[in-house]
């Protein structure tokens, strides 16, 4: 697990105002959170912070307040970003105790081709991430899925991962992390026939009429005759 060094500033004004103008000057508003003190408001360098982040990393955090510093062990629980430019306008810090265990998410980075997808079938992931159970300094930086052995209709579970000593998989074991299907084929729709015939004249209306008035005439013809 890597650990890092972060220096935040004690904030003592609050409010959008003061925010936007903090973000104006390269910071990003900041509040800290923990079990034995009060919510703290923090500001931090968005320099320092975008160089700094990594997944489930443990920072070592230390506070300035004027001449006084505090230092609180912490994680990130939640980073918001300008979803036009960007760029970091807020986050949240979790104080962390190292000897107790918590819940973290842990991305899944899976190993190999499976050989159903070398017989033409097509590799499925439902779940990109689990949630594990762990002391924070255990919390693996991703958890590795060797899935070489599927074939076509196979798939594999949660509970089939294989975790480090000391971390536990709270996500439900049942729960399908990849499968190999079989490709979708989309039968082409069928031709209808036409049941008329083009090149067929078309009927003249009357024509009929005409050619049984005129075998009548010819009939009483020759009965005279």
């Amino acid at each position: 697990m890597e650990r890092l060094s972060l220096e935040a500033e004690l904030r003592k004004e609050t409010g959008k105002g003061h925010a936007r103008r903090m973000r104006r000057e390269g910071y990003v508003p900041a509040v800290l959170y923990g079990k034995e003190r009060d919510s703290v408001s923090l500001k931090i360098s968005e320099k320092v912070l975008s160089g700094s982040l990594r997944s489930n990393a443990i920072i070592d955090l230390t506070i300035k307040s004027g001449r006084k510093k505090d230092k609180a062990v912490v994680m990130i629980k939640d980073l918001q970003k300008d979803v036009i430019k960007g760029h970091l306008i807020h986050a949240d810090f979790h104080e962390i105790s190292l000897e107790e265990k918590m819940i973290a998410s842990v991305s899944l980075h899976l190993i190999g081709e499976p050989a159903g997808v070398k017989e033409g079938g097509i590799l499925s992931q439902a779940l990109r991430e689990v949630d594990v159970e762990c002391l924070p300094t255990d919390i693996p930086s991703w958890l590795e899925v060797d899935i070489s052995h599927l074939e076509v209709g196979d798939s594999l579970n949660v509970s089939e991962i294989e975790t480090p000593e000391g971390v536990t998989i709270v996500t439900e074991g049942d729960e399908t992390v990849v499968s190999v299907v079989l490709p979708t084929i989309e039968e082409e729709p069928e031709e209808v026939e036409e049941e008329e015939d083009l090149d067929q004249e078309p009927a003249v209306i009357g024509e009929e009429e005409d050619e049984e008035e005129a075998a009548e005439e010819a009939g009483e013809t020759r009965e005279e005759d």
